[in-house]
């Protein structure tokens, strides 16, 4: 092919060298057989065959592609210009180095998070249909079983619909009892989704009926760490809740529906039939819970916007027929979403906020080289001025200069590609769970051409300039023996710019940095409402299957919470069925004597006496509960400040009494403190906290933690928990053993993982820009140093000329920050969801990055400044 012969160009040449040689051979035979000598049988030969280096050349020329030619050439000395320079080539691919690796392993992050397709079968035609409650203000709560079916009956933009909802089970029967998660979802989901498992089958449509629902998906991680891989696992009977249930399929390690950006430890490991239960489906039932997530497939030619307002109208119609129900406080709004959109947005803006700041990172980067190269332009003059005197034209200066900036850039991109696969391990390491995919993240072929394609933009970005003034440089003007003092105007305002922007784009950085790094120091130091110090909390379920009398159940929750009671250095015991940044539960309630369609949400968990003194919230007013309050014919129920403020605003909640669950009302007896239930960027909710022993046959009161706070600093051993649990019941699994100050750690997880991050990058951009100030400064002393030499010659002291540079620097400085000032007025837009109480005008930061700057500002000018007090007069002026 054309295109490879300069690169195996050396045998033709040799082979027509030789062919050359045997052609004048033979004429030189035949003359010297008519008679003539040696030496005048190749003089003929010679002047009959013509010049033969000149055939040569043109024979070579017709061989060759110019154009590869000569940019492998300038290759080649672009590779011996970098290697005599060996301080600014390294100073340009460490700089490269860092602005490409962190723009590549972000971007890696976007493709996985954002951008990659869900592992399903056109992932972009999935829907996700939920509810909202605005009179309660609460968004996104499903829908509840009644509804989803009567969406799936009627809408006509999907052409397949199907439920999931989420559980814990208990797997018994094959040695030591395990927690696993689980998904309830109709036969519709998988083919709907166009996943078929690696072994077996999946639900079929009778298998959602009660009686005909023993049947259960295994995830491949249940299947490869439980069963090692068995494929006899097929047919097989496990227990699950202490009901026998057949496997009739293993499903592929990449599906994990629904649980898609969770951890590892809450995705779900096996999939059921979802049969609901016949209470849900009774009229007067029809909204008693939501929480069924509904997804579906738009049929072909289908709008989304066509089947939000289907979904609309449909909703609308269920609130006419049951008007009884709708109504109040009760009405509904739908919301309809791409479900891979819905599944990522949680982390979109923290992408976002990374790839804008990695995006400056890079900017600056490319800033510092060009003001490199055009530092390192001021001493090529000369060079260039000989190249345009022997006849280069402007465009191939131009392209010479252009080759070495992508020849820069390339070396740039290959280190950068390293650091990103650093980069991206740590993440994969470090990163917050929360984030979606997070372990899917990885370097392959788009992240690659993403690499690429920024080592191009990198290449023009910082060579373009100094390669359009090398290439505009008057070779009269430059092959002269002096040049002009003190440089051009044009180039000391070229690299006065770039300083202003890197530093500008620095304290954009630092203030989003320094806004985040506020609005963390506010949320470790509020309350969290509860003391988590020596506090350890273990996890079991007292499934009903097992324990079907609530009594008996309630019962050995209290045995085994009095045989923990008795571990060494165990202060204090306590149970409850919801903790605070571990879970939560939401429940409806209707205030006494409200209008009958008044309802509110708020928080609940039920727990124990001594709950409150274990888990150290206070009781502000009131009592706490006693092993008296017992009776389900008197419930009592404790509320928290944010639930009296919120429904008992004008009168005393003590007293009060409100429906839930049944005819029999709930006295409030006490008032505890707000204690975060979510996480800890969110304020306190209205929270409930009931008896366990009067309400424990309720709802999940089967799956409880148990509380408990130790001595000092030191933690109950977890054999001797576990030992104390199972001389009860050995088949209770126990899990998620952890402490109450972890619970706090995984809460602040991906805001301290932001606040890192974004923190490095503004650490990163701040001494590029602080070295390329001082580049730009250092470059300028050298320009000027003969100027400084004449005006110290003339009676300029050296203070006069350390005071001319340091203010140059400072006014470069100021000049940045404002223009940077003005930026993040704009760019803090993108941290709005990411501030707790912390304004993103905040006045403190606006002040104190911009002097922290113009202070480390200082220190970079002062080094030329000295330098250029320190001038010589006689050796400046003796060199000229």
């Amino acid at each position: 092919m054309r295109i490879l012969r300069p690169f195996f160009r050396r045998r033709r040449y040799d082979d027509l060298s030789v062919s050359i040689r045997e052609h004048l051979e033979e004429k030189i035979d035949e003359l010297m057989d008519e008679g003539l000598s040696r030496e005048e049988a190749e003089l003929a030969a010679r002047r009959a065959f013509g010049n033969v280096a000149l055939l040569e050349e043109r024979s070579r020329e017709a061989w060759q592609w110019p154009t590869a030619e000569s940019l492998i050439a300038d290759v080649r000395f672009t590779l011996r210009q970098l290697a005599g320079a060996p301080g600014f080539t390294l100073a340009c691919l460490l700089t490269l180095a860092l602005g490409i690796g962190g723009n590549v392993a972000v971007f890696s992050l976007l493709d996985a998070v954002l951008f990659h397709p869900l592992p399903y079968r056109d992932a972009g035609q999935i829907m996700f249909i939920t509810e909202t409650l605005p009179a309660m203000s609460l968004d996104e709560v499903g829908v509840s079983v009644q509804e989803a079916r009567d969406y799936m009956a009627r809408s006509r933009s999907f052409e397949a619909m199907g439920t999931y909802n989420s559980e814990g089970l208990n797997l018994t029967g094959s040695g030591q009892p395990m927690r696993i998660n689980a998904a309830t979802v109709s036969p519709s989901i998988f083919p709907l989704l166009g996943v078929s498992p690696v072994l077996g089958r999946t639900f079929t449509k009778e298998e959602d009926k009660p009686g005909h629902d023993a049947v259960a998906v295994l995830s491949w991680r249940l299947w490869q760490n439980e069963y090692r891989g068995d494929r006899a696992i097929l047919g097989r009977t496990i227990q699950l809740d202490e009901r026998p249930v057949q496997v009739i399929g293993i499903m592929p390690p990449s599906f994990r529906f629904p649980f898609d950006g969770k951890p590892f430890s809450e995705m779900a490991d096996l999939w059921l039939p979802d049969v609901p239960s016949p209470k849900l489906l009774e009229p007067h039932n029809r909204i008693m819970e939501f929480g069924v997530g509904l997804v579906g497939r738009l049929r072909p030619g289908v709008s989304v916007e066509q089947a939000r307002t289907e979904i609309a109208h449909l909703c609308a119609a269920f609130e006419t027929e049951h008007s009884d129900i709708y109504s109040g406080t009760l009405r509904l709004e739908t919301s309809l979403y791409p479900f891979a959109a819905y599944s990522m947005q949680k982390a979109r803006p923290l992408a976002l906020l990374l790839m804008a700041a990695v995006a400056c990172v890079l900017l600056i980067a490319c800033a510092n080289v060009a003001s490199l190269l055009l530092a390192r332009a001021g001493h090529r003059t000369r060079e260039m001025a000989i190249r345009a005197a022997i006849g280069a034209g402007r465009i191939r200066l131009l392209r010479q200069c252009l080759v070495e900036s992508l020849v820069l850039s390339t070396g740039g991109a290959i280190a950068g590609v390293a650091l990103a696969e650093v980069l991206i391990l740590a993440l994969r390491h470090w990163g917050p769970a929360a984030v979606p995919r997070l372990h899917d993240v990885s370097l392959h072929g788009p992240v690659l051409l993403f690499a690429l394609g920024i080592t191009v933009v990198a290449a023009v970005l910082f060579g373009l300039v100094p390669a359009w003034k090398l290439s505009h440089t008057a070779p009269q003007s430059a092959l002269k023996d002096t040049t002009q003092i003190g440089g051009t105007r044009s180039s000391q305002r070229l690299l006065h710019a770039i300083a202003v922007s890197e530093i500008a784009l620095a304290i954009t950085l630092l203030i989003a940095g320094g806004l985040l790094i506020r609005s963390f120091e506010r949320l470790i130091s509020a309350p969290f409402g509860f003391d988590p110090q020596s506090t350890t909390v273990v996890r079991t379920v007292f499934d009903a299957a097992r324990y079907p009398d609530p009594a008996k159940r309630v019962q050995a929750e209290f045995e085994v919470l009095d045989r923990l009671s008795h571990l060494p250095g165990v202060t204090r015991v306590a149970i409850a069925s919801h903790l605070p940044l571990g879970d939560s539960r939401e429940i409806g309630i209707h205030i006494e004597h409200a209008p009958p369609d008044e309802y509110h949400w708020a928080e609940n968990s039920m727990v124990s006496p001594g709950y409150f003194r274990a888990m150290g919230i206070p009781i502000l007013r009131g009592r706490d509960f006693t092993a008296q309050d017992n009776n389900p014919s008197t419930p009592v129920v404790i509320v928290s400040q944010a639930f009296a403020r919120q429904l008992y605003p004008e009168r005393d909640a003590i007293g009060q009494r409100f429906e839930w669950s049944g005819p029999a009302l709930f006295t409030i007896i006490g008032i505890a403190a707000d204690v975060h239930i979510a996480a800890l960027d969110t304020d306190p909710p209205a929270m409930t906290y009931m008896a366990l022993n009067q309400v424990g046959g309720h709802g999940v009161a089967g799956s409880v933690a148990f509380i408990l706070r130790s001595t000092g600093d030191s933690t109950p051993d977890f054999a001797a928990i576990q030992q104390a649990v199972w001389s009860l019941d050995r088949e209770l699994p126990l899990y998620n053993v952890t402490t109450l100050s972890t619970l706090i750690e995984a809460s602040l997880a991906q805001r301290r993982f932001t606040l890192q991050v974004l923190t490095a990058f503004a650490v990163s951009a701040t001494v590029l820009a602080v070295i390329g100030l001082f580049g730009v400064l250092s470059y300028l002393v050298e320009q000027r140093s003969r100027e400084f030499g004449v005006r110290m010659a003339l009676g300029a002291d050296r203070r006069r000329i350390l005071t001319l540079i340091a203010s140059r620097g400072l006014f470069l400085g100021a000049s940045g920050a404002i223009v940077g000032l003005m930026l993040a007025f704009v760019a803090t837009g993108l941290l709005r969801g990411s501030l707790y109480h912390v304004s993103r005008f905040d006045p403190l930061t606006y002040l104190a990055v911009p002097l922290l700057l113009m202070i480390v500002s200082l220190a970079a000018v002062l080094i030329p400044a000295r330098r250029a007090a320190a001038v010589d007069p006689m050796q400046a002026l003796r060199s000229e």
